[in-house]
């Protein structure tokens, strides 16, 4: 493990920002103090994949550390495993259909990170990850030691989890029912069926741009208000699913967070619905 210079263009899915002076990938636990030794007083920000991540166009001035602490393990024969916080959801997801494990079937088209999906509560077609959490494995960083927080302690709800703040997830244990194998393979090509039809291929995107507000979809409502295809310097509404912002190469994280507040705006003057970014912009924009 090494300090790095890093263009986080080249690390995100919307492929934004400028670099990273202090950029550490980590596998072991056991590497986070040594991080925390060379970068101090720095703000730290831990990355997955960057799936639902937009990076300002300047250069980010604390450290990044990228969890790549990956592995998955039967606990017992209950159901329960041990996952790393790096882990690759879509991995995660055919390991639960090797092991005849139920549950984790949407995890195969979100490509992020079990860490980033238990910050976030990641989730899908009626499923959410939190419901699967029993436990999670976090460096505290202000008490600098290892703890274990309970699945109640986190709190759950759509799309956020509490209690997370200065921890850096390093593993979690998860529970899931047993099924068979060919209901789990059933309920997987239905979900990839339904993605494919609903939501873009491009590139360069981050899945979901708005959470969903109570009582509403945040994609009908984009839509409604004659927002599908509108562009802002080759960023634009999808025509194939409204709440999917699709980046054109050579694009700028600075026209993105302008089209994103642009559909807020109209939203809530059309609707008086106020829509709540999933995705998570990070420096500065203004």
């Amino acid at each position: 493990m090494k300090k790095n210079k890093v263009e986080l263009s080249k690390i995100t899915t919307y492929r934004f920002g400028g670099e990273c002076k202090s950029f550490y990938s980590i596998n072991s636990p056991n590497q986070i103090e040594e991080v925390l030794s060379q970068s101090i007083n720095d703000e730290i920000f831990v990355l997955g994949k960057g799936s639902n991540i937009a990076f300002s166009d300047d250069d980010y001035p604390g450290t990044i550390v990228k969890n790549e602490i990956e592995f998955i393990k039967l606990i017992d024969d209950k159901g329960s495993i041990n996952v790393g916080a790096g882990t690759y959801l879509p991995d995660l997801s055919r390991f639960l259909y090797e092991q005849e494990l139920t549950g984790g079937e949407f995890l195969l088209g979100i490509p992020g990170t079990v860490g980033g999906a238990i910050k976030m509560n990641a989730g899908c077609y009626g499923y959410e990850i939190g419901n699967y959490v029993t436990s999670v494995i976090c460096y505290d960083l202000k008490l600098k030691k290892v703890i274990e927080l309970q699945s109640d302690k986190i709190r759950f709800k759509y799309r956020e989890s509490s209690n997370l703040e200065n921890l850096i997830i390093l593993s979690a244990k998860l529970k899931f029912d047993f099924s068979e194998k060919q209901v789990i393979k059933k309920i997987m090509s239905e979900m990839n069926d339904l993605r494919k039809k609903s939501q873009p291929s491009a590139i360069y995107n981050a899945g979901s741009v708005f959470k969903n507000p109570e009582g509403h979809y945040a994609a009908e409502l984009i839509e409604k208000a004659g927002l599908k295809g509108y562009e802002i310097d080759k960023v634009s509404v999808s025509l194939k699913h409204a709440n999917f912002f699709v980046a054109k190469k050579g694009a700028s994280a600075k026209s993105l967070f302008k089209l994103v507040q642009h559909v807020k705006n109209i939203v809530e003057d059309k609707y008086g619905v106020q829509l709540k970014e999933e995705i998570i912009f990070i420096g500065k924009f203004s």
